[in-house]
């Protein structure tokens, strides 16, 4: 009788193990990602990059993820309110972070017009997955109030009570609608799926509860999308964040996100890298 229950035993995880490998192998080949942006911010480079190329004001993409896995389709942020755009700024941000950001975003480059584009609507969301708080990177959470909210709580509560030197970057009317929304608050990574294919890495630095992203595709590779934890390719090679909650948390995420990166064999996509973005395709899926 032991033998037998044992032999089911082995059997049945035998089983359980093949249907992971499997699911994580279908799941893997079926992922589309593509990457779009919210329009450009213009502004001082040396925010971005402390001591180097300070006024130096440049155009910087603000770069959005629509994700489509076969157990949901996800976003990685939702980008500047729609309010912004079109040259209505000020209505909306107020002169002064305005004149700050200078943000140049069409209707059209929003992220609900992007999921029209490929065929997708706001309803058909199921995660959004939000790097941070930030005016550039969770301007529509509104837009999407069916949709599973994965966040760190870290971040939650700086968003909503935001200290005294972090307020300029958090909107609060961005987001204070959505207080009951579905929120999967996380404290740390996360494999969203259980297939390892996408999975949130715990990157704070740039503020408490900063996220990034690691997607496995089949033809592409390993991506890790940083969101502001790496905004340039001079933050990888080392150089300081010049926008930043906690200097020291944020060069351990980069070295973190650069460890993962070598083990994976992969790549970081940035936020804001004016000539990586624009090496990219955005009309159509990596995969």
């Amino acid at each position: 009788m032991f033998k037998r229950n044992m032999k089911t035993s082995i059997f049945v995880t035998v089983l359980i193990l093949c249907s992971f490998v499997w699911s994580a192998a279908i799941a893997k080949d079926s992922i589309k990602l593509y990457q779009v942006s919210s329009g450009v911010l213009k502004f001082d480079k040396g925010w971005l990059t402390a001591m180097r190329d300070v006024g130096k004001i440049l155009e910087f993409p603000v770069a959005m993820y629509i994700i489509d896995h076969p157990r949901g389709l996800l976003l990685y942020d939702t980008g500047m309110n729609a309010a912004v755009s079109d040259g209505k700024c000020e209505s909306y941000w107020g002169k002064g972070l305005c004149s700050a950001f200078m943000p140049i975003q069409r209707r059209d480059e929003v992220i609900d017009k992007w999921l029209e584009k490929f065929g997708y609507s706001v309803d058909d969301v199921k995660y959004v997955v939000t790097s941070h708080m930030h005016l550039d990177h969770a301007g529509n959470m509104e837009m999407f109030p069916k949709a599973v909210h994965v966040l760190q709580k870290a971040e939650l509560k700086a968003a909503w009570w935001p200290e005294k030197f972090q307020r300029a970057a958090f909107v609060l009317k961005d987001y204070d609608n959505a207080r009951d929304f579905n929120y999967l608050q996380l404290d740390g990574d996360f494999d969203l799926f259980g297939d390892g294919s996408v999975v949130v890495l715990d990157t704070k630095g740039h503020t408490q509860g900063h996220q990034s992203l690691m997607v496995k595709l089949k033809n592409t590779g390993t991506l890790f999308l940083a969101g502001d934890a790496v905004y340039t390719p001079e933050n990888e090679a080392g150089v300081i964040p010049g926008i930043t909650w906690n200097t020291y948390e944020s060069m351990k995420s980069i070295d973190r996100l650069k460890m993962l990166r070598d083990s994976h064999q992969g790549s970081i996509w940035y936020s804001h890298g004016i000539d990586q973005y624009a090496e990219h395709k955005h009309d159509t899926y990596y995969d």
